[in-house]
């Protein structure tokens, strides 16, 4: 870690942050509250839409399932499916492997020029960390 000459300013937009955090942390646990009495008033389904609407407000609950597709029993069970329902029911994802695609860039320039044509990239929101320091 790097000393600053300029450690006052750094403490204080630490400090405010955590504070600024902590706001935002109350803020949604009241949000998730109001959300759990508003589904206890409204009613959900198992699995789709539920609405009730009031003089001001339609309130619409919505829920659901994630699925996800264990791949290896998949595989071992594809075959049994006929192929045109098997593909409308599992899809394909294609994603980057970013090891391997920052591996080939180094490795493999020409290869790597080609498959970047295919690739979209843009930059991730910047992530600031703060850790409160325990002074003695």
């Amino acid at each position: 870690m790097t000393e600053s000459n300029d450690a006052p300013r750094l403490d204080k937009l630490a400090y405010e942050l955590e504070l600024a955090k902590q706001a935002e942390q109350q803020a949604k646990d009241h949000r998730l509250t109001i959300e759990q009495q508003l589904c206890e008033f409204v009613g959900v389904k198992d699995e789709g839409s539920y609405s009730v609407k009031g003089d001001y407000y339609k309130v619409t609950t919505v829920s659901g399932f994630t699925r996800t597709v264990d791949v290896e029993k998949w595989q071992a069970l594809k075959n049994q499916i006929p192929a045109n329902i098997a593909e409308k029911v599992v899809r394909t994802k294609l994603e980057v492997d970013t090891r391997q695609l920052k591996s080939l860039r180094g490795l493999d320039p020409t290869h790597y020029n080609l498959v970047a044509e295919a690739i979209t990239t843009k930059p991730k929101k910047v992530a600031v960390k703060y850790e409160r320091l325990e002074v003695q």
